[in-house]
This record gives C-alpha cells, structure tokens and sequence, in this order.
C-alpha cells in the first residue's frame, strides 16, 4: 500500500520524456487519452489536444456532448484543434450546424446526414467556410436525396461520395439536387465550380441497372472536364477517378467482376483512362475514414495512387520503345 512518503513513479523522469510518454499513449486509443486527462493538470494539458484532433459523432447525444465540453473553451481552441470531424448524427440539424462553424478549421470532414435536408434549415455558409478543408466524404444517408456543389467546400482537392444515382440505373447525372447554377446542367458539368478538386472517389452500390459499359463513359468523361467547361470558368483537373463497387456477402462476386471489367476498360482506353481505378467498397466506408483520420490506416486514395503511377509508368516506358 502507497504512503504519503512513498516517492512518486515518475518522479525523475524529464518533463519532456513525460508529455511524450503520455500523449503517445494518448494517441494510440481515444478511451486511453480520455482517462489519462484526469490523471492531473498537465497531463490534461498534453492530452487534452489529442482529443479533440479526431471527432466523431454518431448520435444527437455525443452532439450535445461535444458541444457542451467545449462551450467553455476559447473559440480557437476548437478551430484550431480539431483536424478530422466525422458527423454521422442525424440531427438535430441546428446542433450540427453549431459543430460546424465551431469547427471551421477541419483538414477532413465526412457527412453523414441528410445534406440536402441540412442545407434547407441551416443554408450552406457554415459548409462554405470551411476555408482550410482538404478532404470531404459523403456518406451514407447524406446523399440519399442528391446533393448539390455548394456543400464542398471551394479548397476541397479530395471528394468522395456515394451517389445514388448510379445505382437506380442513372449514370448521366450525380444525383446532384437543384440549387447551384444552371438546372439543365448535368451532374458532371456542375463540377467545374470545384476547381481545387484533385482527387474523386464514387461509392456505389452494384446493380444490373448499371453495367460497367454503362458507367464507364460517365466516368470518363470526369477526366476532360477541362476541356469541355464553359469558356470563363476554372474547372477541375482530375489525377484520380476512384469507384469503390459495393456488394457485400450476397453479391460480392459481381462487384468483383465490375471491378475487374472497369480495369480493363480503363487500361484498354489508355490516356487519361489510365487514372481511372476500381476496387471492392470496404465493408464500412465509415469506419475506413476514421481508421485513416486516427492514423491507424492509409488513406482510401494511396493504394489507388500507386496504381494510377504503376500504369503511367508503364504506358511512358511502352512508347518510349516504340520510337526506338
């Protein structure tokens, strides 16, 4: 049994050997970093941060829970600590909308909720605002309804979404929903106005209703948005094009044969084709979010990076022979 006299276990370690100690355990696991923050003040000091890095929130109670730990602290604490925040909760949108502008300083944000029913209440000027944001996910429930390019971000260079539309048979629009410039637009000519956008990944749902042949073209046709813009706008350039095929226990052997049918026709296409990469959806696309958010897995984009260079070093290396 400890007593008052009983010299302290760290005692004599250096403080700075100490703050690395604690937030290293702190960021291997969120419950860790929670309880290490009542171990006493400085800890809480070191840890605290580590925190708020990483947010997620599931339910309308972690969205008042969030809310309430941090309606004490200084505005730039939460603008400036909190880099990944996934929103799943699907409301209250008032709530969420809060999360938002508190949280203006995100690199990375996935939706979960209905963004068309969001932007109905809240408008999209929290969204907007999000000046610093890099990385984007819709998920789930949030495009159920369409959506519209007013909730990116205009700084997003990494997009992904889960378009419905695709997977009612519809491959000549994003499902996008009324409200950014022209309505005749199709889903891909009202992409221009993302023209920090580098990186696009589609999540979507195998069906008879969208054979491979189909999606293809649509899917080409993102790559030479450039040249097919109106004049006077700064459209995007794409380096990637990633579909993620769903199809679960029941029809995973189809979704592997749509995969394997895009490849093909991506590498027969060659060109701009090239950057046009399929794989198997992960069993919870949200749950791979947050492991890359946390540090504990690659991004979705790295492995479908590495493909994209393989093939353009191959096709350089294919015509360079040929003109020996």
């Amino acid at each position: 049994m400890s007593t008052a006299t009983e010299p302290l276990v760290f005692s004599n370690l250096p403080a700075e050997l100490l703050r690395d100690v604690f937030e290293h355990a702190a960021a291997l696991d969120p419950a860790t970093a929670r309880t290490l923050s009542l171990v006493s003040s400085a800890v809480r000091h070191w840890t605290e941060p580590l925190l708020y890095e990483t947010v997620v929130l599931s339910s309308s109670r972690s969205l008042r829970s969030f809310l309430a730990a941090v309606s004490n602290k200084p505005a730039g604490f939460v603008r400036t600590r909190v880099k990944h925040l996934g929103i799943f909760a699907l409301g209250p949108v008032q709530s969420i909308d809060r999360v938002l502008n508190a949280c203006e300083g995100v690199d990375s944000l996935a939706c979960g909720f209905n963004l068309p029913g969001y932007k109905q209440v809240q408008g999209c000027g929290a969204l907007q605002a999000l000046q610093g944001s890099r990385e984007q996910h819709l998920l789930g429930l949030s495009c159920r309804d369409g959506w519209d390019t007013t909730v990116v971000a205009p700084s997003v260079t990494h997009l992904r979404i889960h378009v419905t539309s695709f997977n009612s048979g519809d491959t000549s629009s994003l499902a996008i929903a009324p409200g950014m410039g022209n309505p005749t637009e199709s889903g891909w000519e009202r992409l221009t106005s993302l023209s920090s956008l580098t990186h696009l990944a589609i999540v979507y749902r195998h069906s008879p209703c969208t054979p491979p042949n189909e999606v293809f073209p649509t899917l080409q046709r993102l790559l030479t948005l450039h040249e097919t813009a109106p004049e006077g706008t700064n459209p995007p350039r794409l380096d990637l094009v990633l579909v993620q095929v769903i199809g679960g226990l029941v029809a995973s052997s189809a979704a592997n044969e749509t995969v394997e049918a895009l490849s093909a026709a991506a590498m027969k296409a060659g060109g701009p084709s090239l950057r046009i990469v399929a794989e198997c959806a992960p069993t919870s696309v949200v749950r791979q979010w947050e492991t890359a958010a946390r540090g504990a897995g690659p991004s979705i984009w790295e492995g479908a990076e590495e493909v994209v260079k393989e093939r353009l070093a191959s096709a350089a290396a294919a015509a360079a022979a040929k003109k020996k």
